[in-house]
C-alpha cells in the first residue's frame, strides 16, 4: 500500500509520441521518479507483443483528442512531438495549448537534422519557423538529439538557455539484451547483416552492389537482410539475376526482441544510409545495437551517423552511394579477424559508456526534474 501511495505522489509526465516501436518505449520503465503517461498515435511496426503493452500507453487519434487526453491526465509536465514536421504541427500545438491552459512546463524534443529550407523549401520553412516561435518561447526545455537538430533550433531563434543536448526519445540500448556472443568457430562462414527498411535511402541497393564484390573474394559469405519496404521486389529481382543471389537471406520483418540474436550471429553489421532532400539518419539505432553486441559496423557518413559511430574505433564509415568503398570496408573486416575482434570489443565498450538506455533515461529524468519542476 505504501508503494502505491508513493507512486501517486510522483510528478506525472505526459509524453506525446506519434509512431511507437518497442526499442523506443521499453526503456521508459527506467523512469523511477516520474509517473509516465505515454500517449501515442500509431504502432505501425508490428513489433510489440502482449507484455510490451501496459497501462502507461494511451492511444489517441486527432489533435483534438490528444489535447483533451493530456488535460484529462492532469500532468505536471508535458512533452510535445517533433516540432520540425509540418505534418505533425497540429499535434505539437495540441500539447502546447494543453500546457498553456494549465500553466504547465512544456518539453519539446527534436531529432530532425535536415536543414529546414532544404526539407520544406524556403517559403514553408519560413512559415514553420514563425509558427514555432511561440511554442519555443513558452517551452521550459528544448532537447536536441544531434547537431543538425541544434542548427534547426537556432534557425528559429535564440533559445540557448533552454536547449539541452541529450540522448532522448531514442534513449539507447538495453545492454542486458544486446550483448556480445560467445566466440564462433573460426571455420564458420562469415555473415553480414542489414536491419532496417528495404528502401533506397537506407542504401540497400548499394549494399547489394557491394555484396557482389565481397562475394567474389569471400564466396562462402552470406548476407542477411532483416526488414521490409518498398524496394523488396527490386531486391528479389536483383537476387534472382545474380550469381550470388543464393547467398542472400531475405527474412522480412523481424520483431525487435529477435534482433539481438541476429546481430550476435553476424560478423559485420552494414548500414549504408543515403541522405535525401527530406531525410538523413538522425541516430541510426541499429548501428548502436550492433555496437552493444560487439559487432563492428560498416556505415556511411549520412546525417548523425558520424556523431554516434566512432570511425576507426567501432567500425568503418565510408562515403554515401559508393559500393566500391563499402565493399572495401567490408572485405577489410572480413579478412582481418584481429581487427574485427578489436573493433567489436571497442564498440561494446563505447556503447556501454554512451548508449546504456538505463543511464540515459536516468540522466533525462534528472534534467526534466531540475529544469521543469525545480526538484
Amino acid at each position: 500500500m505504501a508503494d502505491s501511495s508513493a507512486k501517486k505522489a510522483m510528478p506525472r509526465f505526459a509524453i506525446a509520441s506519434t509512431d511507437i516501436r518497442r526499442d523506443l518505449i521499453a526503456p521508459l520503465r527506467y523512469f523511477t521518479r516520474l509517473e509516465i503517461a505515454h500517449l501515442y498515435r500509431r504502432a505501425p511496426y508490428h513489433d510489440l507483443v502482449t507484455e510490451d503493452w501496459d497501462a502507461n500507453l494511451i492511444a489517441y487519434g486527432s489533435p483534438t483528442e490528444l489535447y483533451r487526453l493530456v488535460r484529462r491526465l492532469s500532468p505536471d509536465v508535458i512533452q510535445g512531438v517533433e516540432p520540425f514536421s509540418i505534418r505533425l504541427l497540429p499535434y505539437l500545438y495540441a500539447t502546447y495549448l494543453a500546457a498553456r491552459s494549465r500553466s504547465l512546463p512544456l518539453i519539446v524534443p527534436t531529432l530532425e537534422n535536415r536543414p529546414l529550407a532544404v526539407k520544406h523549401g524556403s517559403i514553408f520553412s519560413r512559415l514553420l519557423r514563425t509558427v514555432l516561435r511561440p511554442v519555443f518561447a513558452y517551452a521550459s526545455l528544448i532537447i536536441c538529439v544531434n547537431k543538425g537538430a541544434l542548427r534547426n533550433i537556432r534557425s528559429v531563434g535564440n533559445y540557448e538557455t533552454k536547449v539541452q543536448y541529450l540522448m532522448y526519445g531514442t534513449w539507447g540500448v538495453d545492454l542486458d539484451e544486446f550483448f556480445p556472443r560467445s566466440e564462433r568457430q573460426a571455420t564458420a562462414a562469415k555473415r553480414l547483416l542489414f536491419v532496417g527498411r528495404l528502401a533506397r535511402e537506407k542504401g540497400i541497393l548499394d549494399l547489394l552492389a557491394a555484396f557482389g564484390q565481397v562475394h567474389d573474394i569471400f564466396p562462402d559469405c552470406r548476407l542477411t537482410l532483416a526488414g521490409d519496404g518498398p524496394d523488396r521486389e527490386t531486391i528479389e529481382t536483383t537476387m534472382a539475376s545474380s550469381s550470388w543471389g543464393g547467398s542472400v537471406d531475405l527474412l522480412g520483418t523481424v520483431k525487435n526482441r529477435d534482433i539481438p540474436t541476429l546481430i550476435r550471429e553476424s560478423d559485420v553489421f552494414v548500414a549504408p544510409s543515403i541522405t535525401t532532400r527530406k531525410w538523413e539518419e538522425q541516430v541510426g539505432m541499429a548501428n548502436l545495437q550492433a555496437m552493444a553486441c560487439g559487432v563492428p559496423v560498416v556505415s556511411t557518413r549520412s546525417g548523425a551517423i558520424p556523431e554516434y559511430v566512432p570511425n576507426g574505433e567501432a567500425g568503418i564509415l565510408v562515403p554515401e552511394q559508393d559500393p566500391e568503398a563499402l565493399a572495401e570496408a567490408i572485405t577489410t573486416l572480413l579478412g582481418n579477424d584481429e581487427l574485427r575482434h578489436t573493433m567489436g570489443v571497442q564498440g561494446r565498450a563505447y556503447a556501454s559508456v554512451h548508449y546504456d538506455a538505463a543511464t540515459n533515461v536516468r540522466r533525462a529524468e534528472d534534467v526534466v526534474l531540475a529544469r521543469c519542476l525545480d526538484l
